[in-house]
């Protein structure tokens, strides 16, 4: 309660109507949310937020299981 009356009283002094008011607020509260992701130090691959790679613990396990299926796919037809 006590960020949401503090950000009343930021917001009500912005010039400007309540279209105004409300766009900087929310601009506020959408800049609040993203300094996690922006702040954090983690640069391996597939460990950001919005990362499209894989993690290599990942890749490495699926290659694993990958040798292991084609391994007992060529035992089975002995």
């Amino acid at each position: 309660m006590v960020l949401s009356a503090s950000l009343q009283s930021i917001v009500s002094k912005v010039p400007g109507g309540e279209n105004a008011q409300a766009f900087v607020g929310t601009s506020i509260l959408l800049g609040l949310c993203a300094i996690p992701v922006f702040s954090k130090d983690t640069k391996a691959a597939g460990h950001d937020l919005f990362s499209q790679e894989k993690p290599q613990a990942i890749v490495d396990s699926e290659s694993k299981l990958r040798r292991e299926y084609i391994d007992n796919k060529g035992e089975g037809s002995k």
